[in-house]
């Protein structure tokens, strides 16, 4: 399993470097870019001080919709974060101190962990590709840090946990698995008499707790098997209701 850390257009060449070191302080070696603003030259490598192999060993994209089928499991960082109350759950996130953030390091599948740009973080869009999510717990004076900073708080706080993470026992659940469980989850919500606003939240909120749970390849399969026998049920009992 490799962590691929994953920048998304940044545009300060300093911020890039510093990543690289504390990619390399904390023993992560792979640097992914998506359609950087800025140029790989002069702060990059001056900033990345003994990173520069890190640095020429990184891949850049044009798009993040490029990248993503490298991987099989995806976790997007934030600053904002909604609650129960909220009118959506795209940022419902762990703590970077939390520590189930240890079963991560046990996948046997590449992962990556999204950051955003300097100025804005990333895109409720971006956020939605995520299969988990995760913010760091800041001031509520002034919540967004610095991007090298936050990159080295979320590397040191899995870095942290590589020696006390849980081995798993069983084959965990694949992005395939976990797709075709949110698919037919999609389905029953389909026939059922919901609105259109409610249908996509209900969706994005299983969505999430599917990212969160670290679910086996055999509970996938079996919650696939009973909600594609309830979704066949449900159409069956609404074609006799119409008669």
């Amino acid at each position: 399993m490799t962590v691929k850390i994953v920048l998304i257009e940044p545009q300060v060449e300093g911020n890039i470097g510093a990543i690289a070191r504390v990619m390399k302080n904390f023993g992560f070696k792979d640097l992914i870019l998506i359609n950087p603003q800025a140029e790989i030259k002069g702060d990059v490598f001056r900033f990345a001080m003994k990173a520069e192999d890190v640095i020429e060993s990184m891949e850049i994209y044009d798009s993040l919709e490029e990248f993503l089928p490298n991987v099989s499991y995806v976790v997007g960082t934030t600053a904002r974060i909604t609650s129960d109350k909220g009118s959506t759950n795209a940022r419902i996130a762990v703590s970077s101190d939390d520590s189930s953030l240890a079963n991560i390091l046990s996948f046997k599948d590449d992962i990556a962990i999204l950051f955003g740009r300097e100025d804005s973080g990333l895109t409720n869009e971006e956020i939605n590709c995520c299969d988990m999510t995760i913010h760091i717990p800041t001031s509520e004076d002034y919540l967004a840090l610095n991007l090298s900073q936050a990159v080295a708080i979320i590397l040191y706080s899995l870095n942290s946990l590589k020696d006390n993470q849980e081995k798993f026992q069983y084959r965990k659940a694949t992005k395939d698995h976990k797709e075709k469980l949110i698919f037919w989850f999609e389905k029953n919500v389909s026939v059922l008499n919901f609105k259109d606003f409610k249908k996509r939240l209900l969706v994005r909120r299983f969505r999430n707790i599917i990212g969160r749970a670290f679910v086996s390849g055999k509970e996938a399969t079996s919650l696939v098997a009973v909600f594609s026998r309830s979704f066949n049920r449900i159409t069956e009992y609404n074609e006799l209701d119409k008669k």
